[in-house]
C-alpha cells in the first residue's frame, strides 16, 4: 500500500466504517456507564479508545477529498488536518480518565468531589460525534453513494442513538423497574421507547400517573415519535424511488416514448423495434446517454474519458492504429456513438455519403443490390469511399445483430484529413483496398 493512502482505498473506507461504529458504541457505553454509575473501564472501552487514538495517525497519512477540493500531498494533508479535526480527535482519544485515575490512585466515590471531574472526562470522548456527519460525507464520496441512500443510512444511525438516549432518560426519571438488574432495566426501557416512538404503544409499560415528570417525559417522547414517523412516511417512498435514479429516469423516458407511439398510431411492429432499442440501451448503458454527460464537463476532461472508453476501438481500427496522441484526442471528440438494431439499414445504396462509421461490436453485412458481398466485424470502418470521392453510396450496409459503433460526419472527416496527412493517406489506402476487393 502506497502512502499517503487514497481517500477511496478499500482499507480507508473500511476504517471509516469502523470509526462510525466505534463512535456509536462509545455513545452507548459511556452514557450507560454514567446512568448506572458503572465507572470501571472494561476491555471493550479501552479497545474503542485505542481505535480513536489510532484514527489520528490514519488521518495524517490519508488523502482528503471534499467535493472538488483535494489534499494529496503530505504538506496539504498535515496542515489541513491540524486546522480542522485534529483537536476534536485528540480530545476524543486522549486518556484523560487514566490520567485522573493515576493521579488519584482510585475510582472516585459517588459523592466524592472528584466525581464531577471524572464524569466530565468520561463524556469528552463523545465530541467525536461531531465528526460523524463528515465521515458519512467521505463515504458518500468514496463509494459513490447517491444522496438519498446516504440520508437513509444517516437517519437510521442517529435514530438508534436517539432511542438509546431516550431509554436512558426513562431510567433516570425513575420510571424503570429498579428491582431488576441494570441490563434488564435498559432492555425494558428501550422496548418502551421503541413502541412509543413507533406509535404502537402496547400499554404494558407506561408512566406512573402520579408522577408529572414521567407523564411530561412520555409526552415529549410521543412528540418526537410523531415527528420521526412523519419524516419516515414523507421520505421513505421518495428515498426508495431514488435508489436507482437511472432506472427511474429510463422508465419515465420509456413511458413518454410509448405514449408518443400510441398517439401517432405507429404500426405495432415498428413500436416493438423502438422498445427493443431502448431495452438494449438500458442493458448496455443503463439508459444514460454519453453525450448528455460529456457535453457538460470541460473539453480536456471529456477527452480523458473518451480516450479511456475508446482505447480498444482505437487499437482495432486500422485508420487509427499508430496515430499520434494529438490526433487521437481530437478524433475521439468528433465521434458520435450509435446503436444499430438487427436488420437496420445503416447505409443505403444510392444515397449521398455524408458520414462514415466505425464498428465497435456486433456484425454488419455489405450488400450490392440484393447480393451480400462481405461481412464486417468489430474494428471495421465503412462508408469512407463515398466521402473521399464525393459520390453516392455504392453499397448498402445492414446490421446483422445488435451492433454499436461511431459516426464521423463529413465536415469533421475532411477537417481531420486536412490537418493530419498521415490519416488522409491511410483513408485512401483503405478505400483503394475496398475497391480492389469489390472488383474481384
Amino acid at each position: 500500500m502506497t502512502l499517503p493512502v487514497s481517500h477511496n482505498n478499500p482499507l480507508r473506507i473500511a476504517w471509516n466504517v469502523l470509526i462510525l461504529v466505534s463512535i456509536l458504541a462509545f455513545l452507548f457505553i459511556i452514557s450507560f456507564r454514567l446512568v448506572f454509575q458503572s465507572l470501571h473501564g472494561d476491555q471493550l472501552y479501552y479497545v474503542l479508545n485505542f481505535i480513536l487514538f489510532a484514527d489520528i495517525g490514519v488521518n495524517f497519512i490519508s488523502k482528503v477529498k471534499i467535493g472538488y477540493l483535494r489534499m494529496d500531498s503530505w504538506d496539504e494533508i498535515v496542515r489541513g488536518y491540524l486546522r480542522s479535526w485534529f483537536v476534536v480527535d485528540l480530545i476524543a482519544a486522549f486518556p484523560f480518565e487514566l490520567v485522573l485515575l493515576a493521579f488519584l490512585g482510585r475510582v472516585p466515590k459517588p459523592h466524592d468531589r472528584w466525581m464531577t471531574v471524572y464524569l466530565v472526562l468520561q463524556t469528552l470522548t463523545l465530541v467525536k460525534l461531531l465528526k460523524a456527519g463528515r465521515i458519512f460525507k467521505e463515504l458518500e464520496e468514496s463509494l459513490g453513494i447517491i444522496p438519498s441512500v446516504r440520508r437513509l443510512i444517516l437517519f437510521g444511525y442517529w435514530l438508534s442513538a436517539v432511542i438509546h438516549l431516550m431509554a436512558l432518560g426513562w431510567i433516570l426519571i425513575g420510571a424503570a423497574e429498579t428491582s431488576r438488574k441494570a441490563v434488564d432495566q435498559y432492555i425494558r426501557a428501550f422496548y418502551w421507547v421503541t413502541t412509543t416512538v413507533a406509535t404502537i404503544g402496547y400499554g404494558d409499560y407506561g408512566p406512573n400517573h402520579d408522577s408529572n415528570l414521567q407523564v411530561l417525559y412520555t409526552i415529549f417522547v410521543e412528540i418526537v415519535g410523531v415527528g420521526m414517523f412523519s419524516y419516515i412516511i414523507a421520505n421513505v417512498s421518495s428515498l426508495i424511488s431514488n435508489l436507482d435514479i437511472a432506472r427511474s429516469s429510463y422508465q419515465r423516458r420509456l413511458d413518454e416514448v410509448n405514449a408518443y407511439l400510441r398517439s401517432q398510431r405507429i404500426p405495432t411492429e415498428l413500436q416493438e423495434r423502438v422498445r427493443d432499442y431502448y431495452s438494449y440501451l438500458w442493458e448496455k448503458q443503463r439508459g444514460i446517454s454519453a453525450s448528455s454527460v460529456l457535453d457538460d464537463i470541460p473539453r480536456g476532461l471529456s477527452q480523458e474519458i473518451l480516450m479511456f472508453l475508446n482505447r480498444e476501438v482505437v487499437n482495432r481500427v486500422d485508420l487509427f492504429r499508430g496515430a499520434d496522441e494529438l490526433f487521437l484526442r481530437e478524433s475521439v471528440q468528433l465521434l458520435r456513438p450509435m446503436v444499430f438494431l438487427p436488420g437496420e439499414y445503416i447505409i443505403r445504396q444510392g444515397e449521398y455519403g455524408d458520414c462514415m462509421y466505425f464498428l465497435t461490436s456486433g456484425e454488419v453485412q455489405v450488400l450490392v443490390g440484393e447480393d451480400a458481398v462481405a461481412r464486417l466485424g468489430p474494428g471495421s470502418p465503412f462508408g469512407e469511399t463515398a466521402l473521399l470521392e464525393n459520390l453516392h453510396r455504392n453499397a448498402s450496409v445492414v446490421s446483422i445483430s445488435y451492433s454499436t459503433g461511431y459516426r464521423l460526419g463529413k465536415d469533421d472527416f475532411d477537417a481531420l484529413r486536412r490537418r493530419y496527412p498521415k490519416f488522409d493517406e491511410q483513408v485512401r489506402a483503405v478505400a483503394s483496398q475496398r475497391r480492389n476487393e469489390d472488383s474481384e
